[in-house]
């Protein structure tokens, strides 16, 4: 028979033990509901993601739940104010942690990585919080139900707990507390192994793309809270890294296109090359006209984004500066490092520079980071003349902004390089009706707003063309991430979440080309610059197009690992072992998918590593400038 001074004496033990048991459960019915709503990306998730993920689980809940644990272990009662400052902690761990895992039931889909600590960073940028919430809410209202069904069940949880196992004084005092503590401690650092648990510790229950569903986002906000972003990575001689990858280039010697010419880069909003039906092998049709300017310019059949979001797809664009870090360079400690930029640069040369986005001014620090890019002015929803043009979520449409930057350049003293950005694709995909109604159908939302912006693109280059610098000016149009995608058996994380339209159009000057080589955001500012004829030495971690100055290759990270894609192979690593890879080709036509063989595999492996090394050294170093 069991002691009853025994079992009365673990009773606040039981208690806080079954009270983190049901926030357990919670978690792992969040994490099936995870998998539930973004299982396209996760076409068979092996039961080891499943199991492996409470490991993970126990650890967050033993750090967030700590301020209630250690209420407990002081004064365990289920009456009188303690029970009730009790509760009040006990729900607000709940708060937090319910609300980033019911946040990334949704926003998975678009960071295709579970939310770290830059989360809080990007969401403070600007007034983009106060607009979107209640339309996010409103949009997303199951999510807002899961969050509060999972407080309901803490809260059951939590009375049945306190009624099971209500206080009664026992003695000693603190032979049930030293074991908590033992729990407690175990948990929190994963087991009892020597290294406490990291995200890269979820590679070994599931491969890289599934590991988003082993962790659970209060983990990966929690342990990437407070940490460096980056840390100096010697993987091979730096002679080797240069080799490698070079980050200092010299061009001049084979202009394509007139000195001084004008640039304009046009950054579209979401824009996947999936949805191209010139890339995509007609499997697309919602970017007609972009497919014509294509077909009518240089253009690049195999261009990656070095990103998954917006706040990663301008500095790649327009600084050369991939995603290689947990946390956005805009929002990073490094974010006032010197850079080497395309308006910078083109600056210097008597260049007249500005930036054009319809988003709320301060949107995700795109205004500050425009001005230490370099450019010179920057127009934004603020900036903009008709207020009633704004679609109530982001900003100004972009079909009257494009007009509007149209004719604003018509205004700018040549030579300038401008880029503007567009937002309209952006979720939750709201168009005036009467737009609705024009552009209908598609299987996703994203589908009617592609075919909105392509046409507001057409206008566009309809006025550009009536106008006198369009003949001196060469266009750069690409996308700024991918979102929304259809799915033909990719899974989450591949070279096909970052597949986007690429284009170097500039009639008169250059022919129709199809580049057929693998390129990426951040090759955009030297192959500009080498069309140029741009003759003096810069930094840049990409490198032209029009040149062979290294393999080609693109790179970016998320959830802890790195990622490269080669006209070969994709791989990803967490930087010293390839953790998975895959051939490149097109799930519409099985035959095209290349096999990989141990040379390409070890050379992606080689190319990513000198990435991975100059990105770290040169960013912690900051000498991204060449003096």
């Amino acid at each position: 028979m069991t002691d009853p001074a025994t079992t009365t004496r673990f009773r606040p033990l039981m208690r806080l033990l079954a009270t983190l048991g049901v926030v357990l459960l919670i978690f792992s019915a969040q994490r099936v509901l995870f998998f539930l709503l973004n299982r396209e990306g996760f076409p068979a998730p092996p039961l080891s993601a499943f199991v492996g993920g409470l490991r993970f689980d126990a650890s967050a809940i033993a750090w967030l739940y700590l301020p209630w644990t250690l209420a407990m272990l002081t004064a365990p009662y289920t009456f009188g104010r303690f029970h009730l400052l009790h509760k009040l902690l006990f729900h607000v761990s709940n708060a937090v942690c319910f609300f980033l895992n019911c946040t990334d039931l949704e926003y998975y889909k678009f960071t295709l990585k579970r939310s770290t600590a830059d989360l809080f960073g990007i969401a403070s940028g600007g007034s983009d919080l106060a607009h979107l919430a209640p339309v996010f809410a409103q949009y997303y209202w199951y999510v807002v139900l899961i969050f509060l069904g999972s407080m309901l069940m803490a809260e059951v949880g939590y009375r049945w707990a306190c009624r099971r196992w209500a206080f009664v004084p026992a003695r000693p005092w603190w032979s049930w507390r030293l074991i908590a503590i033992a729990v407690v401690v175990i948990a929190s650092r994963g087991g009892t192994q020597y290294i406490p648990l990291t995200v890269l510790d979820a590679s070994n229950y599931a491969p890289p793309a599934y590991m988003p569903l082993v962790l659970n986002s209060p983990f990966t906000v929690m342990t990437s809270a407070g940490k460096p972003a980056l840390r100096e990575m010697e993987l091979m001689p730096q002679a080797e890294a240069d080799r490698l990858w070079p980050v200092e280039h010299q061009y001049g010697d084979s202009a394509r296109i007139p000195p001084r010419s004008n640039v304009v880069v046009i950054i579209l909003e979401s824009f996947g090359a999936t949805y191209s039906n010139l890339l995509n092998g007609g499997h697309g049709g919602y970017m007609p006209f972009l497919d014509s300017l294509m077909a009518n310019g240089m253009y690049c059949t195999e261009a990656y984004a070095n990103g998954r979001r917006s706040i990663d797809g301008i500095p790649a664009v327009l600084a050369s500066m991939p995603k290689m870090m947990e946390e956005a360079l805009i929002t990073s400690p490094y974010s006032d490092a010197p850079l080497t930029t395309l308006p910078g640069l083109l600056a210097a040369q008597g260049y007249h520079t500005s930036f054009f986005h319809g988003g709320h001014n301060g949107t995700m620090g795109f205004d500050a980071f425009a001005a230490s890019a370099g450019f010179q002015r920057y127009v934004g929803f603020n900036e903009f003349p008709d207020k009633s043009e704004d679609d109530g979520v982001w900003g100004i449409r972009d079909r009257p902004f494009l007009q509007h930057f149209a004719y604003a350049l018509g205004q700018e003293q040549e030579p300038f390089m401008s880029a503007v950005f567009t937002l309209s694709s952006h979720h939750p995909y709201q168009l005036p009706p009467s737009e609705a109604e024009r552009f209908a159908g598609g299987a996703l939302p994203i589908h009617p707003t592609l075919r909105y912006t392509d046409d507001a693109l057409r206008n566009f280059f309809n006025v550009a063309r009536t106008l006198p610098w369009f003949g001196n000016t060469l266009f750069v149009i690409t996308s700024d991430h991918t979102a929304d995608l259809e799915r033909n058996g990719e899974q989450a994380g591949s070279a096909y979440d970052h597949w986007i339209p690429m284009v170097y159009y500039m009639p008169g000057h250059i022919a129709p080309e199809q580049i057929t080589r693998t390129t990426q955001q951040i090759d955009i500012t030297p192959t500009v610059l080498d069309l140029l004829g741009h003759d003096q030495r810069f930094f840049c971690h990409g490198a032209s197009v029009l040149r062979r100055e290294r393999a080609p290759a693109a790179v970016s990270q998320g959830s802890a690992t790195w990622m490269v894609v080669t006209p070969r192979a994709q791989l990803r690593s967490n930087g010293t072992q390839v953790l998975w890879l895959e051939g490149i080709g097109s799930t519409y036509m099985p035959d095209s998918i290349t096999r990989p063989d141990s040379a390409d595999i070890a050379g992606a492996h080689r190319l990513l590593q000198a990435s991975i090394q100059q990105f770290n050294g040169h960013l912690l170093r900051r000498d991204m400038v060449v003096k």
